[in-house]
């Protein structure tokens, strides 16, 4: 019963913490309680089809190194580490696939009771009381960082892990004991090391305030000995996760978010009322950098906001510690609006439209602030509790008085209402000191209601898993079949509709399709400039493209495309999808002519980037050729449009288009079966009936747009809010000199014998020097051995892999390996072993160091003095 009892503060605030999310999933009919998930932005497009990936690579003993199913190719313990690593993935495993997105909801959950648990651990450290800090822990678990940032789930782990490693700070502090700091802030890093990384530098911030609220006076020995120790336990801390740390840092040099420069102007825009605002309870989340207010999402609750004012007024708070955690308040304030210091807490990055991503240490701090003042109201005279519920009301009211559009008339209630209830609250406990235990209980009933309302208020949930689901069996099918029949090692396939930005990793196929913070920025940039939908950054989707490209990536199948052309064949219609086979396809890599070291792209045209290639592989000039005899009439005019229709004069089979000099003035194009819409200013285009098409689509990222035609001539459409372009990139394929490029690589095809994701094999037979061009990223992991003998490699189009060979017949090795990790890991045990002698006999070789040395140092006085 005794342990029973010792645990019941815990118990009590794992079950309000279960409370609050339980009955938000059911208000939003969150699975398990209801037929959604928690899918949504970029926890639908890429993290929830990389749960599903790792679920797949586990069960099946895939490879956990390299992964074929995002993108072109790339490192999967790199997606591992940044999105995946939580110890609370694991739970995915004792579950269906067909039921993974409710697993998701259960690692939600589960993190959100896990913060607060370890938030109420470390409040009962810090200030010994019990039940009345409960709401404490609640309003850290549930703040407004993660109202808004729920679904980036590896940062969420960050919220839990923080409380742990202020906890072990403290203790090297006050304690001289490490392994807390060391243990907690190296599984933070291995944990998702971008947070972690913001946590280091918490921690070094937190060292600091709390070593100078440790000393009553000021004392150098003392200073010194504990940086001493703190320092040896980060670079042990450092050391522990080099392992995995050094191959990321140097692999991640390939991607977007390590190429910024010194920003000199502020990214984002708030006001200081927006941000004052941003401490009541329910203000809309900030989630995008382009929503309506961008201010950090620092509330904890109104309550918070008013142990705030009164931790300021108390003068029963010892003032080094008012100055000390005001001042680092003061400090995440000035980089909220100071950029450089922001770049700084985001990894020297400009963070990619999802800002503030370290706020929820402002709400920590904030806490730990509403603690003291929590526990020394008592102390504190009755007017200024008065004082600061009259001015949170006023507040309140000014929220209302001044339409303040970050926050709706229910949850100005809400404040006013919660507020009330605190303020009753401690007059009853003034008045009955034996009606203490029922006013915490109702103060708790309060704070859970109010965080219930909150995040319903906040949450916009409307993703159906049935519908996530509606396409995997179709999709499977599709696949056992095509595996059945074709005898290929390796060969890509596409889909016209995605479900998310990574159906390869949810489907699990190889496809031409990432969305991932972790994909090769030259890749992405790359097939931006061949003509494929992307943001140049870390994203690209296959939309359809020339048979040129689609025999550079060995893409064999394409699922749903329409207005293809010859070169592609119908392969079977399932479930009324329609399959075609690319019967023009060279497999994962082939031999080329040298000239292809010196391809780079020139252009910002497509069609001549793929000329090129085609031009320095092969010798064949102008596959892909301009259409020239092109009539333009003026068909449609008002006072800020018209509309252009281009006819082609003589017929071909094919036409591909793409927009010169990106949009310009372009409204909409209406291209073989679609009308292609650039913006919202399109509906004029109903004012000339000239104009058919079988559906619109958004053009919102330019890609290639391509048709067929059986016809003498050709008419397709313009709609523009200014002049016309000066160039119509339309291009056709000449099938001659296509089919005469593809003979000539086809005789250099390399045969694929052996396929594993971290491992390729195959066999060529040369009849001359020549190069191996490769459809593969290239990766300094990438080892090509020819005949076992290890060759030299090198990047065509600065993104893809090649090597050379020789004339012969050659077996071809291709192994990823994670660089320096087996170094790394047998220094780390070193290390290790180092940092337990020095924890474990440091004090006594310190004490005998400094014994040795005064007594030197006293002998040589003494043969002084004589």
């Amino acid at each position: 019963m005794k342990k029973v009892s010792q645990y019941k503060y815990y118990l009590i605030v794992a079950l309000s913490a279960i409370i609050i999310v339980t009955f938000s999933y059911i208000l939003k009919e969150v699975s398990p309680f209801g037929d959604n998930s928690l899918l949504t932005i970029d926890f639908y497009h890429q993290y929830g089809p990389m749960l599903g990936e790792l679920y797949r690579r586990i069960y099946h003993h895939g490879s956990l190194i390299y992964s074929f199913t995002m993108g072109l190719g790339q490192p999967f313990y790199r997606n591992f580490f940044n999105y995946l690593s939580s110890p609370f993935n694991l739970l995915i495993l004792l579950f269906k696939h067909e039921d993974l997105l409710t697993s998701y909801s259960f690692i939600i959950g589960l993190k959100s009771v896990v913060t607060a648990i370890t938030m109420s651990i470390f409040l009962k450290w810090k200030f010994g009381e019990d039940y009345k800090l409960v709401p404490l822990a609640l309003m850290y678990a549930f703040c407004a960082y993660f109202v808004a940032y729920y679904w980036n789930i590896m940062w969420i782990d960050g919220m839990y892990m923080l409380p742990i490693i202020a906890l072990g700070i403290e203790k090297l502090v006050k304690n001289d004991k490490c392994l807390l700091y060391v243990i907690s802030l190296s599984l933070m890093l291995f944990i998702n090391y971008f947070i972690g990384y913001m946590l280091c530098l918490f921690s070094v911030l937190y060292f600091i305030m709390y070593l100078i609220l440790s000393m009553k006076k000021f004392d150098i020995e003392y200073v010194k000995k504990k940086a001493i120790t703190f320092f040896i336990s980060s670079l042990t801390v450092g050391v522990l996760c080099a392992f995995f740390l050094v191959p990321l840092f140097l692999s991640l040099k390939s991607i977007s978010a390590t190429g910024d420069v010194w920003p000199t102007t502020q990214y984002y825009d708030f006001t200081f009322k927006q941000f004052l605002f941003s401490h009541f309870s329910g203000i809309n989340s900030t989630m995008l950098k382009s929503d309506g207010i961008c201010s950090p999402n620092v509330s904890c609750g109104v309550i918070s906001l008013a142990l705030l004012l009164l931790f300021w007024l108390n003068d029963k708070i010892n003032l080094k510690i008012k100055l000390c955690y005001t001042t680092f308040l003061i400090f995440l304030i000035l980089s909220f609006t100071i950029a450089p210091l922001d770049y700084i807490w985001h990894g020297m990055h400009v963070p990619n439209d999802l800002p503030y991503r370290y706020s929820f240490i402002y709400s920590f701090i904030l806490i730990i602030i509403a603690g003291y003042s929590l526990v020394n109201l008592k102390k504190i005279k009755s007017k200024y509790v008065v004082g600061v519920y009259i001015s949170l009301i006023i507040g309140i009211i000014l929220l209302k008085v001044l339409n303040y559009e970050g926050i709706n008339n229910k949850m100005i209630i809400l404040n006013a209402t919660i507020i009330t209830i605190y303020f009753l609250g401690y007059v009853f406990s003034l008045k009955n000191e034996k009606a203490k235990k029922y006013i915490i209980v109702c103060l708790l009933l309060a704070t859970i209601a109010e965080k219930i309302l909150v995040i319903n208020n906040n949450w916009y949930i409307d993703q159906n898993i049935a519908t996530f689901y509606e396409k995997d069996d179709q999709i499977n099918e599709i696949k056992n079949n095509i595996k059945l029949d074709d005898n290929d090692k390796f060969y890509r396939m596409a889909k016209e509709e995605s479900l998310t930005f990574n159906d390869p990793s949810w489907y699990d196929y190889h496809g031409i399709l990432s969305f991932s913070s972790m994909e090769y920025e030259s890749v992405a940039k790359l097939l931006y400039n061949l003509g494929i939908s992307g943001n140049q950054i870390n994203s690209y989707e296959y939309k359809g493209n020339t048979p040129v490209f689609d025999l550079m990536f060995d893409l064999k199948y394409l699922l749903g495309f329409n207005n293809l052309t010859e070169q592609y064949s119908s392969y079977a219609i399932i479930d009324e999808l329609e399959i075609s086979k690319n019967e023009y396809t060279l497999g994962l890599m082939y031999g080329v002519n040298n000239d292809l070291k010196k391809w780079h792209i020139y252009n910002d045209v497509p069609f001549h980037n793929q000329n090129s290639f085609i031009k320095r592989a092969t010798g064949v000039n102008d596959v892909l050729e301009r259409v020239n005899d092109v009539e333009s009439k003026l068909v449609y005019a008002d006072d800020s449009h018209k509309i252009m229709r281009y006819r082609v004069l003589s017929g071909h089979d094919n036409y591909y288009f793409y927009p010169s000099n990106g949009y310009g003035n372009i409204d909409f194009i209406a291209f073989g079966d679609f009308l292609y819409t650039i913006g919202e200013d399109y509906d004029y285009y109903k004012n000339y009936d000239g104009i058919k098409f079988l559906g619109i689509n958004t053009y919102e990222e330019q890609y290639m747009l391509k048709t067929k035609s059986d016809g003498d001539y050709f008419d397709f459409y313009i709609g523009y809010h200014g002049d016309e372009a000066e160039h119509l990139n339309l291009f056709t394929l000449n099938e001659e000199k296509f089919t005469e490029a593809y003979d000539y690589l086809q005789d250099r095809k390399v045969i694929i014998t052996e396929f594993k994701e971290d491992y390729i094999e195959g066999k060529i037979n040369a009849k001359e020097d020549m190069m191996i061009y490769t459809s593969i990223p290239y990766d300094l992991g990438w080892q090509v051995y020819v005949d076992d003998n290890k060759v030299d490699t090198y990047k065509i189009g600065n993104a893809l892999l090649a090597f050379p060979i020789s004339e012969g017949n050659h077996t071809i090795m291709l192994k990823y390996k994670i660089n320096y990790i087996w170094l790394w890991l047998s220094i780390d045990l070193i290390i290790l072993a180092s940092y337990i002698v020095v924890i474990k006999y440091g004090n006594k070789l310190y004490i005998g160091f400094r014994g040795k040395y005064e007594n030197k140092c006293n002998s040589t006085s003494i043969k002084r003095t004589k």
